[in-house]
């Protein structure tokens, strides 16, 4: 049967709807056989073995409940405006024993679309075919491969605590982004960045960055990896009464002050529109938004923002596309801190200090974020222009 046209295709990982954290860590341990035992409860796992199903009994994962919601979207719309395909990256009997686990849950009759890849990476031809517009896994290459594709793709991470309880019976589903390098592009976040490592102080380079954004409010950041799928959902609610929208879509961003103008001016150009409570931060903490507002999922860019933001939501980080702007900013600044890092050693008294986010890059600076991930500024100091 023929799927419609003009709906919203989502592929996720079996790894991100079922909890196989576990099963990775016997993978990578004993590797395929001994995840295959794990899987079918054989030998040393034999007592494991469900006897309802043949094989092990799996827990949910960080997205079930999203999925499940999606679904529901479905079934009270009586049109199909989700598909959700999985893909699986196991051989064909581990792979049915995951299968089963999915039969025997409320999401049997959501997940029509199965992929199975016998360990291979989920490819280009794979979504080519599912004409993915979201790609949710828990695989930094295939999210990598994705997002090089121009498809909105995340890595989600897993619950700090087991599995969320979301409500899946609630509407709309509720989406939250972040700005810069997710729902737009992240050239801004570049300049920010550049500005901050010219200035003399913090201070300085960030004044310099908001007249620069202040400047060209009407010249649009280019697109990013998430506009394509928020302009889908924006068009698909514009069918909708507005309190009936089928999605409510929020931005959630470190911008603040002057430089949040140029963040919806770019939406707006982009042909998004977002129909929930945003936020621009100015420096505070994501993660106390989205403890007050539980949506169904984040996205964000950078891991810092995601640690404290999955204790209360489904939350994925959304890699930055190879060549991009931010991309080639933090090789160069890798390669910049390497450098220092093998350059001697200055004399005492002579100062050699750098860049925190080049010392970052390589881990140099001890107590600071990875290169990606912006060090915390005071509350109500804007840290990023995300």
């Amino acid at each position: 049967m023929p799927r419609p046209l003009g709906h919203i295709r989502i592929l996720m990982s079996s790894r991100v709807l079922l909890d196989l954290e576990e099963g990775d860590r016997v993978f990578k341990e004993k590797g395929v056989a001994g995840y295959t035992d794990y899987m079918l409860c054989r030998g040393a796992y034999e007592k494991d073995m469900d006897p309802e199903l043949g094989c092990r009994r799996l827990n949910k994962g960080p997205l079930f409940d999203f999925a499940l919601a999606m679904n529901r979207l479905n079934v009270l719309s009586k049109t199909p405006m989700v598909e959700i395909g999985i893909s699986c990256k196991d051989e064909t009997d581990t792979a049915l024993a995951i299968f089963r686990n999915l039969n025997a849950s409320p999401l049997s009759v959501a997940l029509e679309y199965r992929i199975t890849t016998s360990g291979k990476p989920v490819s280009a031809r794979t979504h080519r075919a599912f004409k993915t517009d979201l790609f949710l896994t828990r695989s930094e290459a295939d999210a990598q491969t994705a997002i090089d594709l121009d498809i909105a793709a995340a890595v989600v991470n897993f619950p700090p605590k087991g599995a969320y309880a979301c409500d899946h019976d609630a509407h709309p589903i509720r989406i939250v982004v972040d700005g810069d390098a997710v729902a737009f592009g992240d050239s801004a976040e570049v300049r920010y960045r550049e500005a901050i490592d010219s200035g003399k102080t913090y201070e300085e380079g960030l004044r310099a960055y908001k007249e620069a954004e202040k400047r060209d409010v009407n010249d649009p950041v280019e697109s990013g990896p998430f506009t394509p799928i928020l302009a889908k959902i924006s068009q698909l609610n514009s069918q909708f009464p507005k309190d009936d929208a089928p999605f409510e879509i929020s931005l959630l961003t470190a911008r603040g002050g002057p430089a949040s103008d140029r963040a919806l001016s770019t939406v707006l150009k982009h042909g998004i529109k977002f129909n929930g409570e945003s936020g621009f931060m100015g420096g505070a903490a994501k993660h106390e938004w989205l403890a007050e507002h539980q949506p169904h999922v984040f996205f964000d860019d950078q891991q810092t923002h995601l640690e404290h933001s999955a204790e209360f939501c489904p939350t994925g980080r959304v890699p930055y596309k190879t060549g991009s702007p931010m991309q080639e900013y933090l090789l160069r600044k890798r390669r910049e801190a390497e450098a220092a890092a093998a350059a001697p050693a200055p004399a005492a008294g002579t100062g050699g200090t750098q860049s925190v986010f080049a010392a970052a890059a390589t881990g140099a600076v001890p107590d600071q974020p990875p290169a990606n991930d912006t060090p915390r500024k005071p509350r109500g100091q804007a840290r990023q222009p995300k």
